[in-house]
């Protein structure tokens, strides 16, 4: 009976994570449209518990929420610090979740890191807008899970994922 109590308590302890890894915890993601004002954010999403200022570009707000370890951050936004604009929206998983829904074959596109011809690894692309993009990371195909899927603007590409944003450049968009 003990064994059960304590199989029970564990589980109560676990369900509110693994609820949250989910499908539905990345769509969610598709509500941030990157025009969000800072004010906005923490309205929405309380302050954050960390933030990072070192790089020149950008000021980074860390969240924990649905986190196995304390030192691990669920949900990273980044703001220009030229403009205080939202440039992307990183969503992190503790256990890995199916993306498909957010990302359709008819809609998605996959692209490889360092080049098409040099496969080494995939982020499934999806075009949200003129200046928007979702993108899994690590996903190649429908059914594939990912620990992490990225809103960002499409003109802040060329910074963080420089190869991204050039093939990105050679190749028409699906477009939503």
């Amino acid at each position: 009976m003990q064994g059960l109590l304590l199989a029970a308590g564990v589980w109560l302890i676990a369900a509110p994570l693994l609820r949250a890894e989910t499908p539905l915890a990345a769509a969610e993601l598709l509500r941030y449209t990157l025009e969000e004002t800072p004010t906005q954010l923490s309205r929405r999403l309380g302050p954050p518990v960390q933030i990072a200022d070192a790089d020149p570009r950008f000021i980074t707000w860390f969240y924990q929420t649905d986190v196995a370890d304390a030192h691990d951050h669920s949900h990273l936004l980044l703001f220009r610090k030229e403009d205080g604009k939202l440039a992307g929206v990183t969503r992190n998983f503790h256990i890995p979740v199916n993306v498909d829904a957010l990302f359709p074959d008819a809609k998605s596109r996959t692209h490889y890191w360092p080049s098409d011809t040099d496969r080494q690894w995939s982020v499934r692309v999806r075009v949200l807008g003129e200046d928007r993009l979702a993108i899994a990371m690590g996903v190649k195909a429908a059914g594939q899970t990912t620990n992490q899927v990225i809103i960002a603007r499409r003109s802040a590409l060329r910074i963080w994922l420089p190869w991204l944003d050039a093939q990105l450049s050679a190749i028409p968009p699906n477009r939503d």
